[in-house]
């Protein structure tokens, strides 16, 4: 906090003497509060935190889980959380939606076929779903999967009943048939696709490139704080790296979190690429992939209404937290 302009009250000289009498403390940096919904891409978050690596970076980190990415967009929207761990989908609609000036300044992940369609069997292709009950999240990365799944298939939206329900919702909706197909992904998709009821219609690696998750903070945020953004990204490394060397410890605490097997969230990370820290610089380029799959985003939600404001792809990404981390990495390597 900034004290200029603070009054001191009289008194108040004998106590600040006090203190300035004893050595110097580290000063703890101001807590900054994270939003996450459950995706194991997003789990280095969770295990950077429960190893104590954002700790020993001199973080003081607050973590918060949501049920649903519609939720921690608007708890974000709203100024509850500091950062944002969502899609690029999140990201274009806050800036649609609110005064904020959000940015993405790290990419978690890229799917490559977790995210998926499921049909209630005897449903095996999306072309069977023509005037069917298709459950979605509103207002999220639902929307360009299914608008991608429909165009792979020479389908539009208006061939499909949209009905909206959140990620938490859609297990029961699904058992219920209230819908017949969901757009959903670990670890709902894991415990449905145990259960024997669904096939797998649309994944995402048959569009890759297009479903990117990132880390989003406020413009200002990411200027007035970038060593600390940097440091998380440092943590999030720091746990990417502690996997690889021991997966039977990792893999079990962000199972847990998840509330699947470890068998299971091994198979999730087959669908997705996690990169580690000395890769993240090449996302960020003019013509990199979080550039154009942003573009692709935007073009989809134009098409569809949800956004109609004149947003420039190039002022939503800052890759400045990134390369003030990897400048302490190759310091101190």
């Amino acid at each position: 906090m900034n004290n200029i302009g603070r009054i001191i009250w009289p008194g108040t000289v004998v106590l600040l003497a006090l203190v300035l009498s004893f050595p110097a403390c580290k000063k703890e940096l101001p807590t900054i509060r994270m939003g996450m919904v459950l995706w194991p891409g997003y789990e280095f978050i969770y295990l950077a935190e429960q190893k104590g690596f954002f700790k020993a970076e001199g973080l003081n980190i607050d973590l918060f889980d949501f049920v649903s990415l519609s939720d921690s967009r608007r708890a974000f929207e709203r100024g509850q959380i500091d950062i944002l761990a969502g899609t690029i989908v999140e990201l274009l609609i806050i800036r649609e939606n609110s005064y904020k000036s959000p940015q993405a300044f790290y990419v978690a992940d890229f799917s490559n076929g977790a995210d998926v369609i499921l049909g209630k069997k005897p449903i095996q292709t999306i072309s069977d779903l023509k005037g069917k009950k298709v459950g979605v999240e509103p207002a999220s990365l639902d929307l360009l999967t299914i608008n991608l799944a429909l165009k792979h298939n020479q389908m539009e939206l208006s061939d499909v009943i949209l009905v909206p329900m959140a990620q938490n919702g859609m297990k029961d909706s699904f058992q219920s048939q209230e819908v017949d197909a969901i757009c959903t992904y670990p670890p709902t998709s894991v415990k449905i696709l145990n259960s024997g009821e669904a096939n797998i219609l649309f994944n995402s690696s048959q569009i890759p490139g297009y479903i990117v998750d990132v880390l989003i903070a406020d413009e200002n945020v990411i200027g007035e704080r970038t060593d600390e953004l940097a440091k998380i990204i440092q943590g999030i490394n720091r746990a990417i790296l502690y996997t690889r060397d021991h997966p039977e410890e990792a893999l079990a605490i962000i199972a847990d979190h998840e509330q699947i097997s470890v068998r299971d969230l091994k198979e999730a990370y087959i669908g997705m690429s996690v990169e580690p820290l000395e890769n993240q610089i090449q996302y960020f380029t003019p013509d990199g992939k979080l550039i154009r799959a942003s573009e692709a985003a935007l073009e989809i939600l134009r098409e569809t209404g949800v956004v109609q404001r004149n947003i420039i792809v190039k002022e939503i990404i800052n890759q400045g937290p990134v390369t003030r981390a990897l400048s302490i990495l190759k310091k101190n390597g």
